[in-house]
């Protein structure tokens, strides 16, 4: 799969040179976005109202199925055949990015646009010093928790643990084995070890994003935590087991207190009618952190109307339209101002996840990261059953990660 992915990427070098240029009006621009139902009809509002500003512009919005979506790009742009506008996760940005195949918007965004947006999420879209997108979708991890099985093991409800360590304490008055019943539920995937890694005060990379951060002492002692609540506090479930029963499920089975989720889990939750909480998640001792996810809006390099393009893109993530982005369907904005504008009396929980994005840290710009990500699992999946010890699948997965860098580079020299 990584050689047929790069041959398509080495093929498309070879076309990006064919679109030019055309300003003017009377243009229309074609964005390929991979909304659900619900998402799609706010992102259509926003496209009329741009239009009725902008009359000389037509958005010409196709929706593309997430899965398979990323080769569809490589082979559209291969064959000359690519929209204007791609919606991509924030992980596959820097591939696009590295091989030429997104216009850098640096000429355009000005620091009036750029300055009111997320800082997370504006470092999604800048790689190696360039801005190459504008997020249109962010989302990150909280911590919730069941209030009912709290009140049952004499915890207050309405305090959920600040730290770590109370994080333990709870976790082990709750969990009653004989009933089923465990303090917590987790996942096992790099991103999902991320809050704790990044809490103990690790990262995935080098800050220059050469080398591998994962075996140093932040990220082995983050990692080590998270192994300790299965096999020494004894407060997780194993639900990230082969055959265990999923973090989610059994937080609304009364089976797990405490899990970690996004804003994405709530409308369920809700409509279950769970009495659940969602706060921070617990301080390290590196203090409050969480992973990002999300989707960035890219101008790609055969587009001959990158001006246009970029206007639509500002609208995207003006105020007005993030605050109707959040009211409507509840997740978080990109805009900063349009934070005041949320009315939490309908979307309650909104608010803690904002305030979890001042400790969001964003995953390393680099174009390999989903093989990175692919690579440290199975390591990280060792560490949990007990065949390895943490520094030893750390060791194992920097070893990976290295030759991914290494081929990453000569990639690049190559492409120069």
């Amino acid at each position: 799969m990584r050689q047929s992915v790069t041959a398509l990427l080495m093929c498309l070098v070879f076309c990006l040179a064919c679109g030019g240029e055309k300003a003017g009006e009377g243009v229309t621009i074609t964005v390929w976005e991979t909304y659900n139902n619900e998402e799609r009809a706010v992102f259509l509002s926003l496209i009329e109202e741009f239009q009725a500003a902008n009359p000389g512009i037509t958005i010409d919005p196709v929706n593309i199925p997430f899965d398979g979506l990323e080769p569809k790009i490589l082979t559209a742009l291969a064959t000359n055949t690519a929209p204007d506008i791609v919606r991509v996760d924030v992980g596959f940005l820097p591939k696009l990015a590295m091989r030429g195949a997104v216009h850098p918007l640096d000429e355009y965004a000005t620091a009036d646009v750029t300055d009111e947006l997320r800082p997370v999420t504006l470092a999604s879209c800048r790689i190696d010093g360039h801005l190459y997108g504008m997020p249109d979708q962010v989302n990150g991890l909280c911590l919730f928790y069941h209030k009912e099985l709290f009140a049952e093991a004499g915890l207050d409800p309405e305090d959920p643990p600040e730290t770590w360590e109370e994080f333990v304490e709870y976790a082990e008055k709750i969990t009653d084995k004989d009933k089923g019943i465990y303090g917590f539920a987790m996942r096992n995937s790099l991103w999902w070890s991320l809050p704790f890694i990044y809490s103990f005060g690790g990262n995935i990379l080098t800050e220059d994003n050469k080398k591998c951060a994962l075996s140093e002492a932040g990220a082995v002692a983050g990692f080590q935590f998270k192994a300790d609540l299965y096999s020494r506090y004894k407060v997780e479930g194993g639900a990230w087991r082969a055959g265990g029963v999923r973090d989610d499920v059994g937080f609304q089975s009364r089976k797990y207190a405490m899990v970690l989720n996004g804003p994405w889990a709530v409308r369920g939750l809700q409509a279950a009618g769970i009495d659940f909480g969602v706060a921070l998640i617990p301080a390290g001792p590196a203090g409050h952190a969480t992973n990002v996810g999300g989707n960035n809006l890219a101008v790609l390099s055969t587009s001959g109307h990158t001006a246009e393009a970029y206007k639509f893109l500002k609208h995207i993530v003006s105020k007005d339209a993030q605050a109707r982005w959040a009211n409507e369907l509840g997740q978080i904005p990109v805009n900063i101002r349009a934070d005041a504008m949320i009315d939490l009396s309908k979307h309650p929980y909104l608010g803690i996840f904002m305030e979890q994005m001042k400790y969001a840290v964003p995953r390393p710009q680099v174009g390999s990261y989903p093989e990175i990500e692919n690579d440290t699992n199975p390591e990280m999946q060792a560490a949990l059953d007990g065949k390895k010890t943490v520094q030893e699948a750390m060791d194992a997965a920097c070893r990976k990660i290295s030759v991914i860098l290494e081929e990453e580079e000569e990639l690049k020299q190559a492409m120069k």
